[in-house]
């Protein structure tokens, strides 16, 4: 897991680095706000890293964040396990995700759409695997 408040200076050589690390085949990013020139870039980084395995694809999202939170928030909490000491190993994303409100103004939902997105994509490819184990990141 990689949340950060960092630029995009830093978080594209990063995320590439994770990618390359982790050997991830398919990454998708999301292209609003500035995701298709980070996109692009961040496939710079990966293949000076010599990864040619990863591929790197851009998407829009025009669906209303909060709607798709709200409708995918049931399957996260009964498929999406994180580790114990998840609490203290992100912290950061911890405190988003335990504060956050269907109701009211909440600070920051990346972490949020972030889940929401992983969701979306267990359920439209309908693997068959029935749960996201986070433990071992």
């Amino acid at each position: 897991m990689y949340y950060t408040k960092d630029s995009m200076e830093i978080t594209e050589p990063e995320v590439a680095k994770r990618l390359t690390k982790f050997k991830v085949i398919k990454e998708k990013i999301e292209s609003n706000n500035g995701g298709k020139g980070f996109s692009r870039s961040v496939e710079v980084h990966v293949r000076r890293l010599k990864n040619y395995f990863t591929v790197i694809k851009w998407f829009h999202q025009s669906k209303n964040k909060l709607a798709r939170i709200l409708t995918h928030a049931t399957w996260v909490q009964e498929h999406i396990y994180f580790p114990e000491d998840w609490k203290t190993k992100y912290p950061d994303f911890y405190g988003s995700m335990s504060t956050f409100q269907a109701e009211g103004k909440n600070k920051n939902d990346d972490a949020q759409d972030c889940i929401t997105g992983v969701a979306e994509q267990f359920n439209e490819q309908r693997t068959g695997i029935g749960m996201i184990n986070l433990r071992g990141v």
